[in-house]
């Protein structure tokens, strides 16, 4: 089982997909023919399919030999911000894949299929995304509650290397400082917020991602949404 994350052609008519799968993490894998229009596997070449992949070969030289397709997501596609918000949540597990990321891989599909059925918004699935993928991989803080002496966090907050989220009273200085929208919106208790304010809060949300995991989301769905 396995989505596709990029496609690259190669060739005249090949392209060289990346793939990711939760029982083995990231794979490089050609598909031979598939840019012309009557290749048999041409479906399973388009980014965001997700499927049950048959590939021969071994170590860095797979190919793909056969597909059995799950799901396309092809519906967002007719949204701009829902396609830039579904390469950013593929970017971003793609480069935290290089091992297996099973639930991050479970998250991922998740944010696809309620984007494209169940009427999530691009900015609520990006930033419930973003969070799973903090805390997939051990590094999500609470958003309510100050690290350091435990207040509830209800109106600014701090986000620390060190610690995590922190009232301003225990931030150093060198913390990054979230308005009260802002906070509110990431933890998921006010997303009635103006889309602007959204934009703020989902920018804010990724430079903490880049601080705890090295990572930084693709810039494709900031320009789409500014």
């Amino acid at each position: 089982m396995a989505i596709v994350t990029r496609a690259v052609p190669y060739r005249d008519a090949d392209l060289i997909l990346t793939l990711v799968s939760p029982e083995a993490g990231r794979l490089t894998a050609s598909a031979k023919g598939c840019l012309k229009p009557r290749a048999k596997l041409r479906y399973a070449a388009s980014i965001m399919n997700f499927g049950e992949y048959m590939l021969s070969g071994r170590g860095e030289r797979y190919v793909v030999t056969d597909c059995v397709q799950y799901d396309s997501f092809s519906v967002l596609t007719e949204d701009l911000g829902k396609y830039y918000a579904a390469c950013l949540v593929l970017e971003l597990l793609t480069k935290l894949s290089p091992e297996p990321q099973p639930e991050l891989f479970l998250h991922a599909a998740e944010c696809l299929r309620d984007m494209a059925y169940g009427g999530a918004s691009a900015p609520d699935a990006v930033t419930d995304f973003l969070k799973h993928a903090l805390a997939d991989n051990g590094a999500c803080p609470d958003f309510g509650v100050c690290a350091s002496c435990g207040c509830l966090l209800d109106r600014d907050a701090v986000y620390t290397d060190g610690e995590g989220m922190v009232c301003p009273h225990c931030a150093p200085a060198d913390g990054m400082r979230l308005d009260a929208a802002t906070r509110a919106y990431i933890a998921g208790e006010e997303r009635d917020i103006p889309a602007e304010h959204k934009t703020r809060a989902i920018m804010t949300l990724s430079d903490i991602v880049f601080r705890a995991l090295g990572v930084r989301p693709d810039g494709g769905y900031f320009k789409e949404i500014k």
